[in-house]
Order: structure tokens, then C-alpha cells, then sequence
């Protein structure tokens, strides 16, 4: 996942960014919206089949990769700016045998290091609100698709004009400076428009940060690693706390949170 304009580095648990606070130290992998289930509808509306070459901007730990090299076959490239989540991303891959499906490399989504036209698709989720320059990482992505090509984002998007006491909370209490960056449907509207998209088609989707528990994170983590996550939590006090702060906020503030995805062809 591209780290860009966070407020504090991944230094300790109580002031990391949300995102890096949930990878680095509860040890998830699936951290986007709605988790792999959203991920899926993102693939259908871009019409992912086995012929398509892919590339998946912000990869992180390259859970997306692989579910499309496993679901269709298809080549994927995965980028992203961090190396050690591209090293683990190299691991999974190597451990699920797809070597030969999927390529990894370190890389910035506001310069990616590929020619114009090289992909059919393009996919990034939880990407944008990390980046200051927004309109610049679209462009990036729909260059180096082909005409007739796809490129779609899976973003956290607010159900309404949020008020100035739900951004200070949002950043001051459960530290998710990241997620300052979020923007109204209409918002990301005009985000894509300002790129040279304006009729950038929008799915929108009901998500609340709290659904899921226990069942939804055995889908998207698996047991192994859902039993990894909650000893990380029961075990250290200080993320223990944090999770509940987090938890109290989502319930306080749940009626503001959806997701979207935002797709158009080339």
C-alpha cells in the first residue's frame, strides 16, 4: 500500500496511521473496505478474465495478486512504494506456486515504471486517500492501460458532509490521519473529473468498519492467520486499547461510513 501523506510514521502503536497500525502490529492483510468481497465486485465491473494482463497498483502485501492469478489465471504486476511489503508479497506468491503469474516490483503509483499501453486492466484499493496528489496517480493508471482497457479504484467514501468534530476525533483520537483524505461520493466525483475522467461510473456500497467480526476476518485471513491477529490483540495491552478507541468511534460514527468503487474504460 502506497504511504505518501500520512501525519506519523509506523513508529509506535499508539501514533501509527490506522492502515499501518492494522498491518504492522495486529498483523492483518486484508485491510481495504469490505475486504475481499468488495474486492470481487471490483473485478467484475472491470471484467478481469484469464487473457487480461493486470497490473495492481499499491499491492502491499499482494493478497489481490494472487486471488486474481488463482480465480483466473490471468498475469498480474503488482507495485508498490514499500519493500518489505513487496518481499512478503514475493513469499505468498512463492508459497502458492504462482511465481510464474505474478511479478512484483517496488515502485511509486505517481510514476509508474512501465510504458503507456501495457496493461488491460489497472486495480488499486484503499490507494488514494494516502496520496496528496490523487489526480496525478488516475492519470498514471489510465496511461499505461490499453485503449478499451480498465482501470478501477476501491475507496472508503463518506455517505455525507462529515463535521469538523468527526475529522479532529478521526485524527487526534484513533490517529487515522490517512483516512482525512476521504471524500464524498460526489467528492470522488470531482477527484476523477479533475483527472480527465468525468464520467467515471460509481458503484456505491454499504460498509460498516464493525460488520464482519470474527467470521468475516476467518474468510478474508484464514485460521492461521485470524488466530495470529487475535494473540496480537489479547497479548499486547497497548494495541488491545487503541482496537477498542477504534471500535467505540466506528459505533459512534457508523451512519457517515461507506465505500465506493470508481471505474471507467479506456
Amino acid at each position: 500500500m502506497e504511504k505518501d501523506n500520512c501525519a506519523e510514521q509506523c513508529t509506535t502503536v499508539s501514533k501509527c496511521d490506522i492502515f499501518d497500525f492494522m498491518a504492522k502490529y495486529v498483523g492483518m492483510t486484508v485491510i481495504h473496505p469490505g475486504g475481499f468481497a468488495t474486492t470481487r465486485q471490483l473485478i467484475k465491473a472491470l471484467g478481469v478474465n484469464r487473457n487480461s494482463r493486470v497490473i495492481d497498483i499499491a499491492c502491499g502485501k499482494g493478497t489481490t495478486a494472487i486471488l486474481l492469478a488463482e480465480k483466473f489465471g490471468c498475469e498480474v504486476v503488482g507495485i508498490d512504494l514499500a519493500p518489505e511489503l513487496i518481499d512478503e508479497a514475493i513469499h505468498l506468491a512463492e508459497k502458492k506456486g504462482l511465481s510464474g503469474k505474478i511479478t512484483f516490483h517496488v515502485g511509486d503509483a505517481l510514476g509508474l515504471p512501465f510504458d503507456d499501453a501495457e496493461f488491460d486492466i489497472a486495480i488499486s484499493q484503499a490507494m488514494l486517500v494516502l496520496i496528496e496528489d490523487k489526480v496525478r496517480a488516475i492519470q498514471e493508471a489510465k496511461r499505461v492501460i490499453r485503449p478499451n482497457g480498465s482501470a478501477g479504484w476501491l475507496e472508503l467514501s463518506w455517505k455525507k458532509p462529515i463535521p469538523p468534530e468527526f475529522l479532529r476525533i478521526l485524527s487526534d483520537v484513533i490517529c487515522a490521519y490517512c483516512m482525512t483524505n476521504v471524500q464524498t461520493f460526489d467528492g470522488w466525483r470531482k477527484v476523477f473529473s479533475a483527472a480527465g475522467i468525468p464520467e467515471v461510473n460509481i458503484i456505491p456500497l454499504e460498509f460498516n468498519p464493525r460488520s464482519g467480526g470474527i467470521f468475516g476476518m476467518l474468510k478474508d485471513e484464514g485460521f492461521l492467520r485470524t488466530f495470529r491477529i487475535l494473540r496480537n490483540i489479547s497479548k499486547n495491552p497497548e494495541i488491545k486499547t487503541r482496537m477498542q478507541a477504534i471500535h467505540r468511534y466506528f459505533k459512534d460514527y457508523e451512519d457517515y461510513f461507506a465505500c465506493g468503487i470508481y471505474h471507467f474504460h479506456k
